[in-house]
């Protein structure tokens, strides 16, 4: 029961926080049948939400035991299907307490149900896979070892992909992997069941490989975060792909990352030059205060008629903007300072923070303004429909703000044009080089990619 009345209230919240959300290849989730989801872990709480939300089925979530510590929170914990896992991390002596853990999860499959878990056994923000621990493996042909492999259990992996995680309005990428079948992997469970639990939990590693934007070796994470900057739209638009499709994005930031990581293994003169340059430019950037796409030469041609849509924009939309701001910023500004103080430095909690404080703060924020209101007016019916601005006034500020600070760049972009215009040049040529260079390194990559694989 408390599970249908806060899985709307939790859907409500991600869908405020993140502007969008999409999500691919849920015609691979199993309709009925027990199945297990297993996903990367970048966003604490966000990540069971955003997979809890989109696969279609109710999940029962397995979560460290620590959250349970709390009589109250393991209560509410347990009501909603929470699971306790203990990891060595937390002590080694409650570990026993995980045949407990086993025997639930047994049972829940066997009710034909549905679990998510966490294979990494923790949350960190950084673009890269961690160990993946065995206990999905050990779940799923522990469930089927029991019920003599009659259960047809299914490991779903899940793979999150944010553009800022910790960034409000921002995007997130969800992609279901392929299931792999528990049953597929019976003679080898009863031969060596090591053997078989190592055999699932590799083949999960690969899918969460390939179904996230992630790299072997976060040292190179900055120079992929810096080519997506400068040079994917670009490539997206060469590759004949659509700007727009999530998927088409995904495939060009994947493309881009084992491009680096090619280069890095057997071109490291050639890397390391590159990323120099990258790294420098960018530099140059961050000190001018400009951005990357005000310089590129496939940037559309800002029209008269769009110019005067903007200022029409701009002029005629800054009494909304300034309603909205006096109606949202407050609780919005609040939440933000909240949340750092209460993640001392763990920003895989931050958005989840920012959510769960924003949303309590903008309700009591809310209701205090429109009791005020109220009472000023005292009626019910102008109360209403000054309730129904509160949202969409909030929204509009949003992009009013992110169109302003466009604008804005486009004045700064201007000044620096008349008054360091040389210094300019050199930044355009610089960068007409680096897309040059890897225009260049584009085609040698693939020439040598196409030929490896046809060899």
């Amino acid at each position: 029961m408390l599970y249908q009345l806060l899985k709307p209230v939790a859907v409500t919240g991600i869908n405020l926080f993140f502007n969008s959300i999409s999500v691919e290849n849920q015609e691979r989730i199993p309709n009925k049948g027990p199945v297990i989801f297993a996903a990367n872990h970048p966003n604490t709480m966000m990540d069971p939400l955003i997979v809890g939300a989109n696969c279609n089925r109710r999940v029962s979530i397995l979560a460290r035991s620590t959250l349970f510590s709390n009589k109250v929170y393991a209560w509410l914990l347990g009501l909603i299907g929470i699971i306790p896992v203990y990891r060595k991390i937390d002590g080694k002596s409650d570990m026993v307490h995980n045949e407990d853990m086993f025997a639930a999860t047994y049972r829940h499959l066997e009710k034909g149900n549905a679990l998510l878990i966490f294979p990494e056994g923790k949350s960190t923000p950084e673009r890269i896979i961690h160990k993946v621990k065995t206990g999905a493996a050990r779940i799923g042909l522990g469930a089927e070892a029991s019920n003599d492999f009659n259960l047809n259990v299914q490991l779903v992996p899940a793979g999150i992909n944010y553009s800022a995680g910790t960034k409000f309005r921002s995007d997130v990428h969800c992609r279901f992997g392929r299931p792999i079948a528990m049953k597929d992997f019976m003679d080898q469970y009863e031969a060596d069941d090591r053997s078989a639990v190592q055999a699932v939990t590799t083949q999960l590693r690969q899918a969460l490989k390939k179904l996230t934007t992630t790299l072997k070796d976060q040292a190179d994470a900055d120079i992929v975060q810096s080519l997506e900057t400068i040079y994917k739209k670009e490539l997206t638009v060469d590759l004949g792909l659509d700007k727009y499709s999530k998927d088409d994005e995904f495939k060009v930031s994947k493309g881009i990352i084992r491009a680096v990581e090619w280069f890095s293994e057997n071109e490291p003169k050639w890397s390391h030059n590159m990323k120099q340059s990258i790294v420098q430019y960018i530099s140059i950037l961050d000190k001018l205060k400009i951005r990357d796409d005000f310089l590129s030469t496939s940037r559309s041609k800002v029209t008269v008629r769009r110019r005067l849509q903007s200022w029409f924009f701009l002029v005629f939309g800054f009494p909304i903007f300034i309603y909205g701001w006096l109606l949202n910023y407050l609780p919005y500004k609040l939440s933000g300072i909240l949340a750092v103080r209460a993640v001392k430095g763990h920003f895989a909690d931050l958005s989840s923070k920012k959510m769960l404080f924003g949303m309590g703060l903008f309700i009591v924020w809310y209701i205090g303004v429109l009791i005020l209101f109220y009472n000023i007016i005292n009626d019910k019916m102008w109360t209403a429909l000054f309730f129904l601005t509160f949202i969409p006034s909030g929204n509009f500020t949003l992009l009013y703000f992110r169109k302003a600070q466009n604008y804005g760049q486009h004045l700064r972009f201007m000044t620096i044009f008349y008054q360091k215009r040389k210094l300019l040049y050199q930044l355009i040529e610089k960068r007409i080089s680096i897309i040059h260079d890897l225009n260049k390194a584009k085609e040698d990559y693939f020439a040598k990619n196409i030929r490896d694989g046809s060899s």
